[in-house]
């Protein structure tokens, strides 16, 4: 009787509540035993095959303490990479979204790129979606472009303060819509570690590590 056999019979009479889907080395060990006690007397399991069973369960304990020292690694790495981000608190970014902070008599600003020369425009509306107001920003050249919003609706009146969104809208001089890509600019002032990857956060802002286009020190007064 082979290991094939006393592991088809293992699987077949266990008891546990879940099917094992992966022997691991316990198990492996457990069927060589198993196959000793249950060779046949007349037909002996051989040096030749008993020796290179053996050397499977060497193999096999060996990639299993491979495995395990990998995973240790690369925990490892993931806290140090995590401990790495609260070192971007202070630093200025620039990250994709659309998102605006509105603060205590402070004006918020946001940025767009173009791939050509456009009219553009924006619209501001809080974070329920509800109109603020929108704001000519003229013909702009391709490239990189800020804008800012000094916080009043329409009327001049001071909006409460909190995320707002914002939305660019470019138009070609042939008429045609442009493809606009947006950006949060500001102040990292706060990380957050739980979770599997990093939040940064520019006031209540969070951002995730896959939207950041660029950190930078800020610049000096």
């Amino acid at each position: 009787m082979d290991i094939t056999t006393i592991g088809s019979s293992y699987q077949e009479t266990s008891t546990s509540d879940t099917i094992k889907k992966e022997l691991g080395r316990e198990d492996f060990l457990t069927l060589l035993v198993a196959q000793l006690k249950h060779q046949d007397p007349l037909n002996p399991l051989e040096s030749t095959e008993f020796t290179s069973q053996l050397a499977q369960y060497s193999s096999l304990e060996q990639l299993f303490n491979a495995n395990e020292n990998l995973e240790l690694i690369s925990s490892g790495q993931e806290e140090a990479s995590k401990l790495q981000v609260l070192g971007f608190i202070g630093k200025e970014v620039v990250a994709e979204g659309a998102n605006l902070l509105l603060e205590q008599d402070e004006t918020s600003m946001g940025s767009f790129t173009l791939d050509e020369v456009a009219d553009c425009n924006v619209l501001i509306t809080d974070a329920n979606g509800n109109y603020v107001r929108e704001m000519s920003l003229g013909y702009l050249e391709p490239g990189s472009h800020d804008f800012e919003w000094d916080g009043r609706d329409d009327s001049g009146n001071i909006q409460e303060t909190g995320i707002y969104r914002f939305e660019v809208t470019a138009l070609t001089e042939d008429g045609e819509t442009l493809s606009v890509k947006q950006l949060i600019t500001g102040k990292i002032t706060g990380v957050d570690l739980e979770g599997d990857s990093p939040i940064l956060y520019v006031g209540g802002i969070p951002i995730s590590l896959s939207q950041v286009v660029d950190i930078s020190f800020p610049e000096s007064d």
